[in-house]
């Protein structure tokens, strides 16, 4: 398996967008939505970490990839 050395959100994005040219249906797997996810975590926490708990940030990306995936990814899925 070929390393990817990702540092920020722009790596995140430019991994994701390769695999979606690439691997065609299974670009965004449960490994890819975890990445997303525990990226978009901790960008909302540096940004909201005044008004939301923790377990709110991580509540709101749980449903937040859900809503992308069944919406976007795979619609009707």
């Amino acid at each position: 398996m070929m390393q990817h050395d990702i540092k920020n959100s722009d790596d995140l994005l430019t991994f994701l967008a390769t695999q979606a040219e690439k691997d065609g249906k299974q670009w965004f797997g449960y490994l890819q939505q975890r990445m997303t996810g525990v990226s978009l975590c901790h960008q909302i926490a540096a940004r909201h970490a005044n008004t939301m708990t923790p377990a709110q940030v991580v509540s709101y990306v749980k449903e937040l990839n859900n809503e992308i995936f069944h919406r976007i990814i795979k619609p009707g899925a």
